[in-house]
């Protein structure tokens, strides 16, 4: 049986970083959903989930509830998405209450994360590890004071900082995929699931395997419609427009949790009906065991700047 949302927390909390690790993978799609819901589809999103993923690393010691874990992930990626937004540049901390480089190294050792926080900063190379303490451990984060105290471009210190993101997490999802082979296992199969759907989808068949994949009272809804479709066949007849105008759709990425799953896929429309559809879409799908019990779809005209997976062309 996996451990629950309270347990892994208390497990982090007493300094088990592999619980945190899992933790985070179980709520990694809900958190990008959220990034997504209030930027819309793009690379920044991404980023946004990394750091609120390293938020949570350094202050997981605050949470006071550990059954309401996802709602505290969620939460966070929420804030930094709307700082993000408004071009306000995210902070490390509850965006209201950023502490001083003390009261964070306190909370650290309260939740006995220190020492791995430390080791993985540590791993990486001088340039991303000087900007790495003065972002999430001094008392001035911003880009500009750290441009100042390291006598570099701001724009270096964006670099930088994305790269040490990226090393960091690398970290974080070595952990994850050492302790939750459980985890791995269903990301497989959902990516499996959804890339056979799209391929049934583009070859302009009946998309049978999403209907069988349907609980028999599921519900979709349209990010652009007050309308609601409710049941199987409801859901299936909806889509026939699209499937019989000649719309394909490439699948971007496909992110797993725990009852959810993210699809990103590009629109490829007829060259009789080249706006039939938007460029972008974001489909979110929540499951009951099995059975698919809801999805939402979500459309972007922007550019994104997504990379397929591997046989994802």
């Amino acid at each position: 049986m996996e451990p629950s949302d309270g347990e892994l927390v208390v497990a982090a909390q007493a300094g088990d970083a592999q619980s945190l690790a899992v933790l985070l993978m179980r709520h990694r799609a809900a958190m990008h959903a959220v990034a997504t819901a209030v930027m819309a589809a793009g690379p920044d999103v991404e980023d946004v989930v990394q750091d609120a993923s390293l938020v949570a690393i350094a202050d997981v010691g605050r949470i006071r509830d550990p059954s309401l874990a996802r709602a505290w992930l969620t939460g966070i990626t929420r804030n930094l998405a709307r700082a993000r937004l408004r071009r306000r540049e995210p902070l490390p901390m509850d965006l209201t209450d950023i502490p001083s480089a003390e009261d964070l190294e306190r909370r650290l050792d309260e939740a006995a994360l220190r020492d791995w926080v430390w080791e993985a900063i540590g791993g990486l190379s001088e340039p991303l590890h000087d900007v790495v303490v003065l972002r999430y451990f001094s008392s001035a984060p911003s880009y500009d004071a750290i441009a100042a105290a390291l006598g570099v471009p701001v724009g270096t210190v964006r670099s930088r900082l994305h790269d040490a993101r990226a090393a960091l997490v690398a970290r974080l999802r070595a952990l994850e995929l050492a302790a939750a082979d459980d985890h791995s296992r269903v990301s497989q199969a959902r990516e499996l699931l959804f890339a056979a759907i799209v391929e049934e989808y583009n070859g302009g068949y009946e998309p049978a395997l999403l209907a069988n994949a349907l609980a028999e009272g599921a519900r979709l809804t349209v990010a652009t419609s007050a309308e609601v479709f409710v049941g199987r066949e409801a859901i299936i007849r909806s889509l026939a427009e699209d499937l019989e105008a000649g719309v394909r759709l490439r699948l971007l990425r496909v992110v797993a949790g725990a009852g959810l799953t993210v699809v990103e896929g590009a629109f490829q429309n007829p060259a009789d009906a080249p706006d039939h559809c938007p460029p972008f879409t974001t489909q979110v799908y929540r499951h009951r065991g099995e059975e698919i019990v809801s999805l939402h779809l979500a459309y972007s005209s922007g550019a994104a700047n997504f990379s397929a997976r591997p046989g994802h062309q």
